[in-house]
């Protein structure tokens, strides 16, 4: 159950704390795997067994589990070759004529179809890294976000002060709407980023991370 958390201007949700494991360079991609089930997934990713384990939104159900571990260069954000302005803000989901959330934007690559991915509106998130203060989350939802869901476009509407800036290890849920932004590291590092989605996602992208002990459920494989 998640602890409601104020820091200046800012509630948040924060739900726990995670330990990261010693860095390894490992890395999944919305890989499909049981939640709070630490058998579910390949002894690749056996460093995270204790994190799967205690947490999850419903147990038993399908999630969808992302680890990323990789180096960053000082001065610059984890997701800012993808950011299209300056500031890497952004919500989970874009969004498509008649209101179909979605990953990707009307372009070809990343969320068109027939790769398209999309998402139940009350899909909930999961967020925490090893860095002090590499993620700023806002408590808001942006309903009116882009096709691709990159908002930095609108950046005066979330300045910093309005922010919570998550710190090593907390665990962070959101939704698909919350904007939240990486944030340019202060120095050099090996980043560990993790993120869990809950079951209400169908459709899947090329770059998923395949599962072999989990294959994806009908509802899950096909938009």
């Amino acid at each position: 159950m998640g602890v409601f958390m104020n820091s200046g201007k800012c509630g948040i949700n924060l739900v726990g704390h995670v330990q990261f494991p010693k860095f390894a360079d490992v890395r999944c991609l919305m890989m499909p795997f049981i939640q709070g089930e630490p058998s579910s997934v390949p002894s690749l990713y056996a460093a995270y067994s204790e994190v799967i384990a205690n947490n999850f939104f419903k147990k038993g159900e399908i999630g969808f589990l992302t680890i990323d571990e990789s180096f960053v260069e000082q001065g610059k954000p984890h997701r800012g070759q993808r950011a299209k302005t300056l500031r890497a803000l952004h919500t989970e989901a874009g969004i498509a004529p008649g209101r179909t959330y979605r990953w990707g934007g009307p372009n070809p690559g990343w969320g068109r179809s027939p790769h398209g991915v999309t998402l139940e509106r009350d899909v909930k998130v999961l967020l925490a890294s090893n860095l002090d203060d590499s993620c700023a989350v806002w408590a808001a939802e942006h309903e009116d976000t882009s096709d691709d869901g990159d908002i930095g476009h609108v950046a005066h509407q979330y300045p910093y002060e309005d922010a919570f800036l998550l710190k090593a290890g907390q665990l962070c849920e959101i939704g698909i709407l919350t904007p939240h932004e990486s944030l340019p590291v202060t120095c050099s590092t090996n980043r560990q980023f993790l993120r869990i989605i809950s079951s209400g996602v169908h459709g899947r992208e090329p770059y998923f991370t395949e599962n072999p002990l989990v294959p994806l459920p009908n509802s899950a494989a096909s938009a």
